[in-house]
């Protein structure tokens, strides 16, 4: 498995069995603009076996052919198949943004060029065969439900996956080696319950959200803005920066260490939903350090998510709480 992993993205669909019972989210101008792909049916069960499609590139070698670069695989160029390859299948979250393992086939074989299917399987869709690039036993693919699509790809970043729908991920054999085994031990390259953000030393933490809001203010001082203070006011956000006809609402969160990790109250979570325009959070880490790092998160509508400027998104996991006494 190590030496023979492959990612394909596609659209996000919740099953990958037809559009009867599901929709096809993002994956390319051709779904944008029909509303369907040829991954729709990725997941569906033909007799024991299950058929997948991809849009690679065009490759000019192969005659303006759109194909899979099988020899990353450890093929020679002249073969046409390869066998025994674990392929991770990844879509955009229609949500929240970012490129996420959605499935896999095990002991998949992969094509160079894309296949048409058996005579004896209807996978058409409006007059169309719909081909493929790897097909599977049904007994080896797992299909993620949309709670457990957690594990994030990135996208163009050094050494992650770029804008093709094909990455071989020879360059990162760290994260290959943590899906691997993601995949055959069920160990997640996530920390499903990341410890909690709040400092315990509580003189410490004061000092640290101190200087969290130092930073924030002299941040946007220096864009002209004018700050105020609303901290004691339990308004659900800390700051008031004001510039001509625009007020932003900032909500402040100091950390001491370098991973962002915060939680918000219900009245800072319903500020934030209620007014995403004008709402900002303001996340500083290494806060006592000489040199805090602030990252700045505002709601995209292009993304739907709240984006900073470096292209990160956030992820939010709402949870429950509650008061018992006797």
């Amino acid at each position: 498995m190590k030496d023979k992993i492959i990612f394909f993205n596609t659209g996000w669909m919740d099953f990958y069995k037809g559009l009867s019972n599901d929709i096809i989210k993002g994956g390319g101008k051709h779904i944008e603009n029909e509303g369907w792909g040829g991954e729709i049916y990725n997941f569906k069960n033909y007799n024991g076996r299950v058929y997948g499609y991809v849009q690679p590139k065009i490759d000019k070698k192969y005659g303006n052919a759109s194909t899979i670069k099988i020899e990353k695989l450890g093929i020679s160029k002249n073969k046409d198949k390869v066998s025994g390859v674990t392929v991770v299948w990844t879509a955009r979250h229609p949500d929240s943004g970012g490129t996420y393992i959605v499935g896999w086939y095990l002991n998949a074989t992969v094509y160079r060029y894309a296949q048409l299917p058996p005579k004896t399987i209807e996978r058409k869709h409006k007059g169309n065969k719909l081909g493929f690039y790897a097909t599977a036993e049904t007994k080896d693919v797992i299909l993620l439900s949309f709670e457990e699509r957690n594990v994030c790809v990135k996208r163009q970043e050094k050494n992650w996956m770029g804008q093709s729908n094909v990455w071989y991920a020879e360059s990162n054999p760290d994260f290959v080696n943590l899906v691997s085994k993601y995949i055959l031990r069920g160990i997640s390259p996530i920390t499903p319950n990341p410890t909690s953000p709040k400092q315990p030393d509580p003189l410490r933490r004061i000092e640290v959200e101190k200087n969290a809001v130092k930073v924030v203010v002299k941040y946007y001082e220096k864009y002209g803005y004018i700050v105020s203070s609303v901290e004691k006011d339990n308004v659900g956000w800390d700051l008031i920066a004001t510039k001509e006809k625009v007020k932003l609402k900032l909500e402040v969160k100091g950390l001491s260490g370098t991973s962002i990790v915060a939680e918000l109250t219900p009245n800072e979570l319903k500020n934030l939903k209620d007014d995403r325009r004008f709402y900002r959070l303001c996340i500083v880490t290494e806060a006592l350090t000489t040199k805090p790092k602030l990252k700045i998160f505002a709601y995209s509508e292009e993304t739907k998510a709240w984006t900073s400027k470096e292209g990160e998104f956030l992820n939010f996991e709402e949870i429950i709480s509650a008061r018992i006494y006797i």
